[in-house]
Formats: structure tokens, sequence, C-alpha cells
């Protein structure tokens, strides 16, 4: 069973390994949330060569043996520097064998299209800026979670990253000249229209 949360990545150093389109996707959602990038793979996507300057950059396989201890004297990286990793090669039996390893030095793994292996995954998100929602299937249905996601995303347009800025104004002055929480919470509710 799992939670829903946000985690604030940025300056995070989280690992991705692998350079095909999946591993594409989640290296674009880590950069975008701020996380400080490093990606391990012998070949990558036209999309992640176009953005080699985002992202830190190991043009190498990597195999069992790197990973084996907590030091990686080939790579020169210590595993447990890192906040996150996401293992995205092309080999189920790979990924399994180097998430296996990684556990004992990065809790959060995320090793895709396969759950059991996972101490987290990646919901699919409607972001309007400061708006994010996020939709799972805790792994049941990704193509229902996407699909959700799509009515989400017709639902909620972009009009609502300026209207969270306006209510976060409102919010920051109603704290300001209202000492009373209960008062400051009755006039915030008065004021929040939804929907748009």
């Amino acid at each position: 069973m799992g939670s829903p949360l946000v985690l604030k990545l940025n300056q995070k150093p989280v690992l991705v390994i692998g350079g095909g389109s999946v591993a594409e996707r989640k290296t674009a959602c880590l950069v975008k949330g701020g996380a400080g990038v490093t990606l391990i793979s012998p070949a990558i996507t036209k999309g992640l060569e176009s953005q080699l300057d985002q992202f830190c950059f190991y043009n190498r396989a990597l195999t069992i043996e790197d990973v084996a201890q907590e030091y990686c004297s080939r790579l020169e990286i210590n595993w447990r520097s890192f906040f996150m990793v996401v293992v995205a090669t092309n080999s189920p039996v790979l990924n399994e064998k180097l998430s296996g390893a990684l556990l004992s030095y990065i809790s959060l793994i995320n090793v895709v299209d396969n759950l059991e292996l996972s101490t987290f995954y990646f919901p699919a998100v409607v972001d309007r800026g400061a708006l994010k929602l996020s939709v799972t299937t805790s792994g049941k249905s990704p193509v229902l979670a996407k699909k959700i996601r799509g009515c989400l995303e017709d639902m909620f347009g972009m009009e609502y990253d300026a209207y969270l800025e306006e209510l976060h104004y409102i919010r920051s002055e109603l704290k300001r000249i209202e000492a009373d929480p209960v008062i400051r919470k009755r006039m915030l509710e008065e004021r929040t229209q939804f929907p748009l």
C-alpha cells in the first residue's frame, strides 16, 4: 500500500539508469522538479542528447559489479550520495539486479514497469503551475490513470496558476492584518471560488 506525497526535489541528487524513452520522460520530470540528475547509460535518445546541459551524463553501461560496493571506483561515485534512483534499462533482469543491490544504499527506488521492486512510483500528473493534480491506480492500470489525467487536464486550465497566485496574496495579507485564525479561515473560504 502507498501514501501520496509531494517531495521537494530542489537540488536533490537523483540517479537515472538507462537512456531510452522512459528514462527520457523520467529525467525531464525530475529536472523540471529541480533535481540534480545524474544519468548513466551507454546510449541515450536524441531527446536526452538535446538536454545534456541539464544533467550529468556518464556514457557507460552500469554493471552489477559497479553497484556491489558503496563506492564505485570505475565511475568515482558513492551510491549513498543519491537521494533516489530510477532504474530504466531495457533489461528487466538487469533492472532487478541493479535495484536489489542499490537498495542497500538508496531507500527511494523506482524500477520502471515493476511495482514489486519499487519503493515509490510516479503518478500521472496534471501540472498547472502551482496546482499539481496527481492520479494513481497504485500500479494496477497506468492506462486508466492516463485517461483520468486527460479528463482533469480538460477541467483545470492554466487560469488556475494565476488564481493561486491571487489566493496566495490574499492569504498573506490576511495573515498580516487578522490575528484570529478562525476569522482568517472564514474570510479565505468566502474569497475562494471553485470552480472558476
